[in-house]
């Protein structure tokens, strides 16, 4: 039986298939659970909650089930796939399947250390451009890049990142939206979509003609977040402040609020932030190979190990790395 608040309780089975065990997780309109499958086997089942005759209810169960299924179809080590997905009859709660994989999300571990080592964020994010790159391949933007949605897989004293939540992605060849809804970041019910603290300036304007270069945003500021601690303006409190930051001024130099971070990846981070995203770095594989650039491949391909994800340590934070000029345009980067 559903709760008034949208979430099924332990015990609860969903489409006949799925038990489901216990909360792992969840936000305002998911759930993530611990399920067992009627074979057997423990998964991962996030549920989405649409209260019925909500006046976008049939528009976000059509995205969420055709964007879903487009998720379905990606392959690859740094992407967590999608098992099934589908309604539940007997409740009427949007949900998918993944496997139950071992690890927390980026979220988690900054909520923890607050920030890491930069070289373990490079090589960190350069995974997460890796999976983010196959999505792109296959025309799909995610739309909701942040820590949350990296999971950080444990695989003995390994750590592998594994881009997850394609629950707002868009395909190239599909609308962002359903028939008869507003095409602007917010939908004809006020819904931003997006998360704001991470959300390019142009998602934050309009979510229907973003294209790679908002995840490149969204993953650029999730590396300010784990290189400095927070994102670059976390310092503003209210949502329409937020938006206004985000679409009239360039993020914050990372080495006022990290002045640790070696200069080279500073510019790096930066040029992937910038506002207009003509002059923005335009893919996520150029975003591995400038960090490549600047940190060395043996630096941002490395295995990451659990123990290397550790909190920037005390004498790290005393470093006052070389101030950089941060660069206009993404070529400038690349001309060094």
């Amino acid at each position: 039986m559903q709760r008034q608040d949208g979430v099924l309780p332990p015990g609860s089975r969903v489409a006949q298939r799925y038990g489901l065990e216990r909360i792992l997780g969840g936000g305002a309109m998911s759930t993530v659970y611990e399920a067992r499958d009627v074979s057997g086997s423990l998964v991962a089942l996030k549920t989405l909650s649409v209260p019925a005759g909500s006046a976008d209810a049939e528009e976000r169960r059509a995205r969420f089930l055709r964007e879903t299924r487009l998720a379905q179809t990606l392959e690859h080590p740094h992407v967590v796939p999608v098992i099934d997905h589908g309604i539940d009859p007997a409740t009427g709660v949007l949900y998918l399947v993944m496997p139950l994989l071992k690890g927390e999300d980026m979220a988690a571990l900054l909520e923890r250390v607050d920030a890491v080592e930069p070289e373990v964020a490079v090589a960190l994010f350069v995974q997460a451009c890796q999976g983010l790159g196959a999505a792109h391949a296959r025309g799909i933007v995610h739309r909701d890049v942040k820590p949350s949605n990296l999971f950080l897989e444990a695989r003995g004293d390994q750590v592998v990142v594994r881009v997850t939540d394609f629950g707002l992605a868009k395909s190239h060849d599909h609308p962002a939206v359903g028939p008869g809804s507003m095409p602007h970041a917010l939908t004809a019910t006020g819904r931003f979509m997006g998360t704001p603290q991470y959300v390019s300036p142009e998602q934050a304007v309009s979510a229907k003609h973003v294209d790679e270069r908002s995840d490149v945003f969204g993953l650029a500021m999730s590396m300010y977040h784990a290189l400095s601690g927070a994102p670059a303006f976390a310092y503003v409190r209210s949502f329409m402040g937020l938006v206004l930051e985000i679409t009239s001024r360039e993020a914050p130099h990372i080495q006022d609020a990290a002045p640790w971070v070696p200069p080279e990846i500073a510019r790096v981070v930066h040029a992937a932030l910038l506002r207009e995203r003509s002059a923005r770095c335009p893919t996520v594989a150029e975003l591995a190979l400038a960090l490549d650039t600047a940190t060395g491949i043996d630096v941002s391909r490395r295995t990451v190990t659990l123990e290397s994800c550790r909190p920037a340590s005390a004498t790290l934070r005393k470093v006052r790395a070389p101030r950089t000029d941060l660069a206009p345009s993404w070529n400038d980067v690349l001309r060094g």
